[in-house]
């Protein structure tokens, strides 16, 4: 689907992020959390609720403009109030309102006449369920996010699903989101959905490995293409998501430039892209957020083919932006562009047959190869104010060798910190989808296949911390020395550990012989750098706490890796 609305709305677009008085940082649809309001309070606002402008037809046709393909509305937030009309409770808007008309049913009406998908935002965290005085956060004293799910409010929610699921169509997703239901819990959430629509899939914030795909943290976009998993990343146009009157965004063609990029990079990498609106209490769209969407769905007409139904990028490194594939052709996503005009393809060894923009696909672009990288001439293009896409067709299969460090004369390899590849981890267990940094990565050419002593220049804030260096034949894990005082809970070192011993190098950097790896043939291939204890996307918030945390990521910074061939060593 590639591209979607996401559309945050409620009660809490009518305080618009201000209480008392007082204007409310954080995020707007949890105002009743971040004030602090009372449940007698909250739902005085909810009686006051009266979106007399909500016309689903205008929002469908204009995430349809966008380019978008589904949308996803929050049919029950946090604070438990429900924009359809559900038989289990009167805290909805239908029987609290005297607006007395069921949102997400128009919703599902609009999008199946002007074909798009329906999918529902549902929290599993409900502060009206659990009465005047919901469980709160025992570090911060708020309203909880992450509260346990008591057996009734389980109940309640498998039929507020089943009302969902039943009454409004076909539903392209459900999104869970938040709090923290037992591995039992999370199956009869799933067993619910997929019992009543088996094609509807589930996002991984269902928890404990019950869901379809993942849910990425809010606008992240990974470094590297993800194709184990099927994904989706949320993203907003400011700090929230629900409507606050007195955010400002970035100038216009910034934020559309923004939007069309994250767009750009998300599918290049193999998600979907959920782009959120946060509509006022009448239920009419922010004028600057329509006009956002309007400028990105003018870029998408131009270059969808880039966009819609095509492959992950298949370049290691690109210092200019993304690329995309589809069959026999190159979509290079240009970000930064060229001060002399002139375009490298690293690696790119297929024979290039035609090149020119997708804004302009009567203007040839030239292209030369020197046999190891393409240039392609772009001086007589106009750059596009968001961004431009060149396409390269060319004959025969794909055939790129990636970006790599070459042995010096002395057959000595260095890899340097800033060139690596950061790779995440990802899970469906539990809310946290990802660990950014996980381990890193680089491509090297081996002259010659033998042993080499490898040595590391680094700086690390914690006292010491293990790591795994890794080639295809073989690995050596070392213990490293940092440069501050700051440990975690004791670990047990197994016996085959190397204890590195790290100098100072000069400012705070450190260096260490960390060990000899062999390489059993020659040519191009991977080294990797991981931690040496492993962490766990764990479901429950105290289990995952109590991990160390300093291999939560890789928390190292590294100037270089020095891969010294023995023989010229001695």
């Amino acid at each position: 689907m590639r591209f979607g609305l996401f559309i945050h709305w409620g009660v809490y677009s009518l305080p618009a992020g201000v209480w008392q008085g007082q204007q409310i940082e954080k995020l707007g649809e949890q105002i009743q959390r971040h004030a602090d309001i009372s449940m007698a309070d909250y739902e005085k606002l909810a009686r006051q609720f009266n979106p007399v402008n909500f016309d689903a037809d205008e929002i469908v046709q204009l995430a349809k403009r966008a380019g978008m393909r589904y949308i996803v509305l929050t049919a029950k937030h946090h604070d438990g109030f429900a924009m359809f009309d559900s038989a289990h409770t009167d805290f909805d808007i239908v029987d609290f309102t005297q607006y007395k008309r069921d949102i997400l049913k128009q919703l599902a009406d609009a999008c199946a006449r002007h074909g798009l998908k329906l999918g529902i935002y549902y929290s599993t965290p409900d502060w009206h369920f659990n009465g005047p005085e919901p469980e709160r956060n025992p570090q911060d004293g708020k309203m909880s996010v992450f509260a346990e799910v008591s057996k009734a409010n389980e109940d309640y929610q498998v039929a507020q699903l089943e009302e969902l699921l039943s009454n409004y169509g076909d539903i392209a997703q459900v999104f869970f989101d938040m709090g923290e239901p037992s591995e039992a819990q999370s199956k009869r959430f799933r067993d619910t959905v997929k019992g009543l629509q088996p094609n509807t899939l589930i996002n991984g914030r269902i928890m404990n490995n019950q869901g379809d795909f993942l849910t990425m943290q809010d606008n992240h976009v990974p470094d590297v293409p993800i194709s184990e998993f099927p994904w989706e990343s949320p993203g907003t146009f400011y700090h929230t998501w629900g409507y606050k009157s007195w955010v400002k965004g970035d100038p216009l063609p910034q934020q559309v430039r923004t939007q069309v990029r994250k767009l750009s990079s998300i599918s290049s990498m193999g998600g979907n892209f959920l782009l959120n609106i946060g509509p006022k209490s009448d239920g009419s769209v922010v004028a600057y957020e329509r006009d956002v969407l309007e400028g990105v769905g003018q870029w998408v007409d131009v270059h969808r083919e880039a966009i819609f139904g095509t492959g992950l990028n298949p370049f290691n490194r690109l210092a200019w932006g993304q690329a995309s594939t589809a069959a026999h052709k190159l979509y290079l996503h240009i970000y930064q562009w060229p001060k002399d005009d002139q375009l490298l393809v690293p690696g790119l060894q297929s024979t290039v047959t035609k090149a020119y923009a997708l804004s302009a696909r009567e203007q040839a672009l030239s292209t030369r190869s020197d046999g190891t990288n393409l240039q392609v001439d772009l001086s007589a293009l106009h750059q596009d104010p968001s961004l431009t896409i060149v396409v390269l067709e060319y004959e025969g299969d794909l055939s790129i060798v990636p970006v790599h460090s070459a042995p010096n004369e002395k057959g000595e390899l260095v890899l340097k910190g800033e060139l690596a590849t950061r790779h995440g981890k990802y899970g469906r267990q539990s809310y946290r989808a990802m660990l950014k940094d996980f381990y890193r990565s680089w491509y090297i050419a081996i002259p010659e296949p033998g042993d080499y002593k490898a040595e590391i220049i680094y700086k690390m804030r914690y006292d010491q911390k293990r790591f795994v260096l890794q080639a295809e034949s073989d690995s050596v894990q070392f213990n490293l020395q940092g440069n501050g005082a700051r440990k975690a809970a004791a670990n047990s070192v197994d016996g085959n550990e190397r204890i590195a011993v790290s100098r100072a190098v000069g400012g705070s950097l450190r260096q260490a012989e960390v060990g000899v790896v062999h390489f059993d043939h020659a040519g191009i291939q991977q080294v990797y750098l991981r931690p040496g204890q492993n962490f766990e996307l764990l479901a429950r918030s105290r289990d995952f706490n109590q991990q160390d945390q300093k291999y939560r990521a890789m928390n190292i910074d590294i100037e270089a890796i020095r891969l010294l061939p023995i023989a010229n060593d001695e």
